[in-house]
């Protein structure tokens, strides 16, 4: 060969190139994973806020159910082994839907508290299926590696 590779380097070279590609793909597949997440986390939150009457109580339990898998899915991501050099973004990227998902959080608890619903699961239960509804669309619109 013109450049000393014999062919069981090729193989094993070939192989490796096999290896990452696979790893870039399971990253790509992640970032679905990372947004299922953080739309449980946000429904989840908006939940706890809605039946909790306590102050104190309901910011410390809002603040773990936000904070804690938001830092544990955060961390798992950091650790993936590779990353594409530039990842295909969803159409109109990934900002709109985490403005609209804020947006709508901020609607649903000030209507909540502005009309007093506390306790009530017949508002509370349809604003965290609508808060976790962008972040969701954003998972299944994410393109396939």
């Amino acid at each position: 060969m013109a450049d000393g590779m014999s062919p069981e380097q090729a193989r094993a070279a070939l192989d490796r190139a096999a290896q990452v590609s696979r790893r870039v793909e399971s990253r790509a597949r992640s970032m679905k994973a990372y947004s299922l997440v953080n739309a449980a986390a946000w429904a989840v939150s908006i939940l706890a806020f809605g039946f909790i009457e306590s102050i104190p109580v309901r910011l410390v339990v809002w603040l773990a159910l936000l904070v804690l898998p938001l830092v544990g899915v955060v961390s798992w991501y950091r650790r993936q082994p590779v990353t594409a050099v530039s990842p295909p973004r969803p159409r109109g990227g990934w900002v709109i839907y985490s403005w609209t998902m804020m947006v709508v959080y901020a609607i649903a608890v000030i209507v909540g508290q502005v009309a007093d619903l506390y306790g009530e699961p017949l508002y509370w239960v349809p604003a965290a299926v609508v808060v976790a509804a962008p972040l969701t669309i954003l998972a299944l619109r994410l393109p396939r590696a």
